[in-house]
């Protein structure tokens, strides 16, 4: 195939289908892995809750640059350190580790989870590591 039948075909896809959208399949999985694990631990409305929190929290550094200079699509450069450290995958990880050793709760192994498929779903949206003044790495989310 040549490159410019290649390009031809990419360009006529419609915006919305873009391979990164695979992203949600593994994120999507390893919420439902989490709610799973909530029940198999008979955590009931603590775990949900967990699921909620820890689904959410790490979109919260985002209110750190209400108020600031930022164009649109540019994340505030004084909540930028603080939303790169909740969507890179290696915290979640760690927690997630830590608890299949036995060294923290089950609750612990259900939020890292949550936080995970998080991280995971939001590369299917753009949503990824970003650079110092803000802007998304585009590496992070092709």
């Amino acid at each position: 195939m040549s490159a410019e039948l290649t390009y031809a075909a990419r360009s006529t896809r419609p915006g919305w289908l873009r391979p990164r959208l695979l992203w949600l399949v593994p994120g999507l999985a390893i919420g439902l892995y989490a709610g799973r694990q909530a029940e198999e631990h008979g955590m009931g409305l603590a775990g949900i809750a967990t699921l909620l929190i820890f689904g959410i929290l790490p979109h919260l550094p985002v209110l750190l640059g209400r108020g600031q200079p930022h164009a649109p699509g540019q994340l505030a450069a004084r909540a930028v350190p603080l939303f790169n450290a909740t969507h890179h995958p290696i915290p979640p990880l760690v927690v997630l580790l830590l608890s299949a050793a036995g060294v923290l709760s089950p609750l612990a192994g259900v939020a890292a989870l949550a936080w995970l498929s998080h991280v995971v779903a939001d590369l299917a949206f753009g949503q990824g590591l970003r650079t110092r003044d803000g802007w998304r790495h585009s590496w992070w989310t092709r």
